[in-house]
């Protein structure tokens, strides 16, 4: 079949001894399928995305007040993501690295498994969205004022973090990186650099929360040239949505949804913050 997939492994780590991990530990799993990644670039969306390491339902990563320690022994778990018009990641893990490999780096030695690999045609791309819903940012999501900035002002504004999950925000984000992936027949709206504006306009009006527990949260990602700790700083917790949206708009919000819950929303979505669950709560429409 011809087109885009999205092909997601699911990992397990074990460390063979307890060691002082990255500040984001998705860069232990980058370290160890460096070698067969393939990025590409579509639009200003890179095509892979790798998640934190997860001891059972808790990201790893750190706030700058402690490390991030791996323990010997233990079992973590992750994906690693790959957008592209052939699902390379499949025969890269089969033929390259096996199912279960040793990896051996800056952060430790590690048992790799790989349990599954699951292939999406993004024509396939939609999930079940009842008309209440529950949102869930699993670790730190950064978004921009700038993506609601209308495209005749859009030089004009300065990019400012948003801490709150508005759906402005999350839905115009996603139908930039929808558009950008999917070939020409599966892109939603109007070839115009105003359907993300106008998307998002639908979705603050269409969208009322219900409930929510969202707190701002910052992460080290790294240090700069000067040694300096880098951060960024997002909001994370849950949003109980109620949808108001006619059904050909509920359909693309499942879409974009099924799409997010892959591949996460917003900035450095390659190291694993922007990543989200979605709950049904409600009635399907």
């Amino acid at each position: 079949m011809l087109g885009v997939f999205v092909a997601v492994a699911r990992v397990q780590v074990q460390p063979l001894r307890t060691s002082v991990g990255p500040p984001v530990s998705s860069k232990v799993l980058k370290y160890c399928f460096e070698g067969v990644l393939r990025r590409r670039v579509f639009g200003s969306f890179t095509s892979i995305s790798i998640s934190m390491l997860f001891d059972g339902g808790r990201p790893l990563y750190s706030r700058g007040e402690e490390p991030v320690v791996l323990e010997g022994g233990r079992r973590y778990w992750g994906r690693v993501t790959a957008v592209d018009e052939v699902p390379w990641l499949v025969d890269a893990i089969g033929s390259t690295l096996g199912p279960e490999f040793r990896c051996s780096g800056p952060y430790g030695d590690f048992v790799v498994s790989v349990p599954e690999v699951e292939v999406v045609h993004f024509s396939s791309l939609r999930v079940e969205l009842p008309e209440v819903f529950k949102l869930v940012f699993l670790t730190p999501t950064v978004l921009t004022s700038k993506l609601m900035a209308p495209p005749n002002l859009a030089d004009r504004v300065r990019p400012m973090h948003k801490l709150i999950p508005q759906p402005s925000l999350i839905f115009s984000h996603l139908l930039r990186m929808w558009n950008s992936f999917a070939p020409p027949e599966l892109r939603i709206g109007k070839p115009s650099e105003w359907a993300p504006y106008l998307l998002g306009r639908q979705a603050d009006v269409t969208l009322v929360e219900l409930d929510y527990r969202v707190r701002p949260e910052t992460v080290v990602i790294g240090r700069d040239s000067s040694g300096k700790l880098r951060k960024a700083r997002g909001f994370r917790g849950w949003v109980v949505y109620r949808s108001t949206a006619p059904r050909k708009l509920q359909e693309i919000y499942s879409k974009l949804l099924a799409l997010a819950q892959l591949t996460g929303i917003g900035r450095s979505r390659g190291i694993g913050l922007g990543q989200v669950a979605l709950e049904s709560l409600g009635p399907k429409t």
